[in-house]
C-alpha cells in the first residue's frame, strides 16, 4: 500500500488517499487530477482525442496520416458487418441479442455495477449471460474474435457519446477502490504498475512505439490491428489487453472477465468520463 502511495503522490495524482473511503467528492477530486494530469502533459490535445489512444499523441503525427487513410475503408469492415449480422441473427429461440439488451444500459454506462449481485456488469459478461439465458452455448473464449466483433456490434451503435459511468452507490465505489489499487500497484519481474506504463511514461518510446494515455483506454475497445492480421488474430478486447500488458511486465495474468479485470476496467472508465465511445478502436 505504500508503495502505491508513493505512486501517486509522485505523479501528483493523490487525492484522498486509500486510507479513506470512497465517496462522490473524493472521486471527482481524482477525476479532475487524473484528466489534469494529461492536459498539462499534452495541452493541445482536447479530452475528445483521447478515444484514438496513442495514435492521438503528438508523438504519432507522423503516423497519423497513414492511419487516417486506413479509416476510409478500415480493415475491419467486413468482420464488424458480420458482427452486424451475428447480433441481429435468431436464436433457436427465435429472439436476438436485442432482446436481451433492451433493458441495458448504453454502451457508454458499462461496464456498470449490479446491486443484485454485488458485481461488475461488462459488456462481455451480458451477451454470454444472454446466450445462456436463451439456450445457447456461451463463448468460452472470452478473448477471441467473435467476442470482441459482437462487442463492437453493440458498443458501435453509441460512437460519438461520451462515456458517463455510474459510480454514486456504495458498491459501486467498493469496486472503484479495488480497480484503483490494482492500477496503481507495481506486480511482476519488471515491479510496473499500470500508472507507470501509461501515466508517468506515457508518450514515451518503447519498444518503437509510443506509450498510450490511460486516459479514454476503454472508449476505443475492442481494438483492431491489421499488423496481426497474418498471425489471425487482429482483434484485441479489454481483457485481453490487460492479460498482455500483465505478460510483459512478467507479472502473472488474471482471466479474462476475472474480478480483477473487471474492477480495473471499471476504474479506467470512471477516469475517462467525458471521453467519446469511438468503436472497434485502429491501433498498431
Amino acid at each position: 500500500m505504500r508503495v502505491v502511495l508513493r505512486v501517486m503522490v509522485a505523479s501528483g495524482l493523490l487525492v484522498s488517499g486509500f486510507a479513506n473511503a470512497a465517496n462522490p467528492a473524493n472521486i471527482e477530486a481524482e477525476i479532475a487530477a487524473f484528466q489534469g494530469f494529461f492536459q498539462k502533459r499534452f495541452p493541445d490535445m482536447p479530452l475528445a482525442a483521447y478515444q484514438d489512444g496513442a495514435s492521438a499523441l503528438p508523438q504519432y503525427a507522423q503516423r497519423r496520416a497513414d492511419r487516417d487513410t486506413l479509416m476510409d475503408i478500415p480493415r475491419y469492415a467486413a468482420a464488424l458487418e458480420k458482427a452486424r449480422v451475428e447480433w441481429s441473427t435468431p436464436f433457436n429461440n427465435g429472439k436476438t441479442f436485442n432482446d436481451c439488451f433492451t433493458d441495458k444500459p448504453a454502451a457508454t454506462h458499462y461496464p456498470y455495477y449490479n446491486l443484485e449481485s454485488n458485481d461488475i456488469r461488462t459488456v462481455v459478461g451480458d451477451i454470454n449471460a444472454c446466450l445462456e439465458a436463451n439456450g445457447e452455448e456461451p463463448i468460452e473464449n472470452l478473448e477471441n474474435a467473435k467476442i470482441a466483433r459482437l462487442v463492437a456490434a453493440f458498443n458501435e451503435r453509441f460512437n460519438g457519446q461520451a462515456l458517463a459511468v455510474e459510480v454514486s452507490t456504495d458498491g459501486a465505489q467498493e469496486w472503484y477502490e479495488r480497480g484503483k489499487k490494482f492500477y496503481w500497484t507495481k506486480r511482476g519481474q519488471l515491479n510496473f504498475s499500470c500508472a507507470d506504463c501509461h501515466v508517468t511514461s506515457a508518450g514515451k518510446s518503447m519498444r518503437g512505439d509510443y506509450l498510450s494515455a490511460g486516459l479514454g483506454h476503454t472508449s476505443g475497445f475492442p481494438t483492431y490491428h491489421p499488423k496481426r492480421v497474418s498471425a489471425g488474430d487482429p482483434w484485441s478486447t479489454t481483457h485481453g489487453r490487460y492479460k498482455d500488458c500483465n505478460e510483459r511486465a512478467r507479472a502473472k495474468p488474471f482471466s479474462a472477465q476475472s474480478n480483477e479485470y473487471k474492477a480495473l476496467e471499471f476504474y479506467e472508465a470512471v477516469m475517462s468520463l467525458g471521453v467519446p465511445l469511438k468503436a472497434p478502436g485502429l491501433r498498431q
